[in-house]
């Protein structure tokens, strides 16, 4: 196994894993959008349906990732090619790695917005120049920021990204696993707190748990499904790198499953958090920036000490963000690295100016945010995660699966494998008709 120059030996252990892609998940978790989109669409109703695509469609396929992963122990390319040519297949399924490189790239686009927006609204909350504002001071106030400040802070961002990056993968998991994670869970907890002396509860009840089924559309419907396949970095190369830096042998099934049932609580919490807070003023409910820049600091600035809290939940919004885009870069510089042999530096040197170029792009034309976010992101999803499917449980000899799930049960491990086969595929592609219908409406 290669490994990088600066680190002696791989990371070891279960936990490492686990922790690291919970911080991956809580940062691709829609937390700016689900509490808004549960409500309105029945609540609990909502909740079933998003559970259900993550538990048979969603960690399945972030196992098979992390399986290919495990077996090629190289760039997602380069994992995908050695383990078709294994399986004696056409190596062009090394594709799949590439197209999952693309998609990472164009999702941590995506990200780097509200990580600018989102700080430069924390920045104002902790000098206290929003104190008691009200939501249209916060809009005026944020509209007055001129795009040279946005750059700015986009180039600190990617510069802060590149140099934690830098390292290696296993420097990269350990630090996202045993730092981001314990600080964005004690920051949710003060968080949490505040929310269940000060807030709405039976707001919050209402609004996230209630079941509503004659609320939920099938545009709703839907909507759960695609923000299923979107929560635990499965799709976008993510499971390909950790898998190859994995120690063999590790109980894949148990750490996805385990990291699926964090996610969603953590990101339940949250959403309490959200909820409750911003009922008790009376604010109401939105998603996505809005959520983030106006909503929540008008909430919290508005409540006895509130903006103390409400500077820990961006932080904590803002940190699980900032985890998810460190891990996104990485299948992107390991295709440079392993399969064009461009040193890592360059590499990374050449991911950043790509990205701060894209993002900065997308945060003066929303146009093009829109597009990525509106269409080619929620097309492509589905697209990939269908083909990952269909090449790992249709072209995959299942011995050389089970040979890399030894420590597994064997009826979890068959369990796994027909849900991969018959289930995962089919409600991809269908979700991908799906959305392909729903855009061209």
């Amino acid at each position: 196994m290669e490994l990088d120059n600066n680190v002696q030996q791989p990371w070891r252990g279960q936990t490492t894993l686990v922790l690291a892609l919970l911080a991956v998940a809580l940062g691709l978790g829609n937390v700016l959008r689900l509490p808004f989109i549960i409500g309105e669409q029945g609540g609990g109703a909502f909740l079933l349906v998003y559970c259900a695509v993550l538990a048979i469609v969603v960690g399945p396929l972030l196992i098979a990732e992390l399986t290919l992963g495990s077996l090629g122990r190289a760039s997602p390319m380069g994992s995908i090619q050695w383990v078709a040519s294994l399986a004696g297949r056409d190596t062009r399924w090394r594709w799949i790695g590439a197209l999952q490189a693309l998609l990472a790239f164009l999702v941590a686009t995506l990200l780097l917005v509200p990580i600018v927006v989102g700080t430069e609204a924390a920045y104002a909350i902790y000098q206290g120049q929003w104190g008691a504002a009200s939501a249209g001071e916060i809009v005026s106030a944020l509209s007055e920021i001129e795009t040279a400040d946005h750059l700015r802070i986009l180039a600190l961002v990617v510069g802060v990204v590149v140099f934690i990056a830098l390292p290696g993968p296993q420097v990269v998991l350990s630090i996202v696993g045993w730092i981001l994670v314990p600080l964005i869970l004690g920051m949710l907890y003060v968080a949490l707190g505040f929310a269940l002396d000060v807030g709405d509860l039976s707001a919050a009840n209402e609004w996230l748990f209630k079941f509503r089924p004659e609320q939920l559309s099938r545009q709703g419907i839907l909507t759960a499904a695609l923000a299923a396949l979107s929560t635990l970095g499965a799709g976008v190369g993510i499971g390909l790198v950790f898998g190859s830096r994995s120690p063999q042998g590790l109980p894949l099934i148990r750490s996805v499953v385990a990291v699926g049932i964090l996610d969603t609580a953590i990101m339940l919490v949250t959403a309490i958090v959200i909820v409750a807070v911003t009922a008790a003023v009376d604010v109401e409910m939105t998603q996505g920036l809005a959520l983030l820049v106006v909503s929540l600091p008008y909430a919290f600035v508005n409540l006895p000490t509130g903006e103390l809290y409400g500077l820990l939940i961006m932080a904590s919004i803002l940190l699980s963000s900032l985890a998810a885009l460190i891990a996104l870069i990485e299948p992107m510089v390991a295709i440079l690295r392993r399969e064009m042999e461009i040193p890592r530096f360059i590499a990374m040197s050449i991911i950043a100016l790509l990205l701060y170029g894209a993002s900065s792009v997308a945060i003066t034309e929303d146009g093009l945010r829109q597009t990525i976010d509106g269409w080619l992101v929620p097309l492509l999803i589905p697209c990939v995660l269908g083909i990952t499917a269909l090449f790992t449980g249709w072209r995959i000899p299942r011995p050389i699966l089970r040979a890399e799930k030894y420590r597994e049960p064997f009826l979890l491990f068959y369990g796994w494998f027909l849900l991969l086969r018959w289930v995962a595929p089919i409600l991809c592609f269908t979700l991908g008709i799906l959305t392909l219908l729903r855009l061209t409406n």
